[in-house]
């Protein structure tokens, strides 16, 4: 009974298989028409922003705070601060990572360009047609082949072993279902999402003076630490110097001693 269970479920995965081979013509030809009829041919493109700016020194974090207060409230374009990186004071500088709607990538590129100097953005855009097509295809594969497990699992002849098997290959299939699902879902995210990097640099940090005070600065710092270096090794050598001193002081006497002895007799 067990060995004739088996040899129908894969009956029925390949009787799956090849319907939904047979369907796939039709799948592609509707959305080849859905293409022709739509006006937004980009709609499986993936867009990532980059844009970098120059700012005055003291003015790098107020940019930094704009930019994350601009996407929390574009709650309707679902802006999301996906990483945010600062650093103040001398050569401050900060890097940001955004994801939202188109809408919202143009509020916050605008809000940016209005506060400091733009010195280099580009755009770049991968088509996820293709693998969001062959995850759709994939899901709705294994969904047949969950049908056909569970008109199996159904039938009122299986035996205990039988039902075992069916429920761990059922258990196997709908996790790959659900793995694909949120794959599926992460693709659909980067299509209806898009991306922006930001970098933030002073203009102090790009000015003819900024390698020279960066030398002045590493040179102070290098002296101090020498100075300290310095200072923790005489606090090494100093208990040794000192025993050293006492041996060389006693063995001075004790020549002297003998010198005595000698030019006594």
């Amino acid at each position: 009974m067990s060995r004739h269970l088996v040899g129908l479920v894969l009956v029925f995965a390949v009787l799956a298989g090849c319907s939904e081979r047979g369907r796939a013509p039709i799948s592609v030809a509707a959305n080849s028409r859905g293409a022709a009829k739509s006006t937004n041919a980009n709609r499986f493109m993936a867009y990532e922003h980059s844009i970098y700016l120059e700012a005055e020194e003291d003015k790098v974090v107020p940019v930094f705070e704009a930019a994350q207060a601009a996407c929390r409230e574009a709650v309707e374009e679902s802006c999301a601060i996906l990483d945010a990186r600062v650093s103040s004071g001398e050569g401050a500088s900060a890097s940001l990572r955004f994801r939202a709607k188109a809408g919202g990538i143009g509020k916050l590129k605008a809000i940016l360009v209005a506060q400091g100097k733009v010195v280099h953005q580009s755009t770049s855009a991968e088509d996820l047609a293709g693998p969001i097509a062959d995850t759709a295809k994939q899901i709705a594969m294994l969904t047949d082949y969950r049908h056909s497990l569970e008109g199996l699992r159904s039938r009122p002849s299986n035996d205990l072993d039988a039902l075992m098997k069916l429920t761990r290959e059922l258990a196997d299939v709908q996790s790959q279902i659900e793995t694909l699902a949120g794959s599926q879902a992460g693709l659909t995210r980067r299509v209806e999402t898009e991306l922006l990097n930001v970098s933030i640099s002073s203009y102090q940090a790009h000015s003819f003076w900024a390698p020279i005070t960066g030398s002045l600065k590493a040179f102070g710092d290098a002296l101090s630490s020498a100075i300290g270096g310095a200072i923790i090794a005489v606090a090494y050598l100093l208990p040794w110097a000192i025993l050293v001193g006492g041996i060389a002081w006693i063995a001075r006497v004790i020549l002297r001693r003998r010198k005595r002895v000698r030019s006594a007799t």
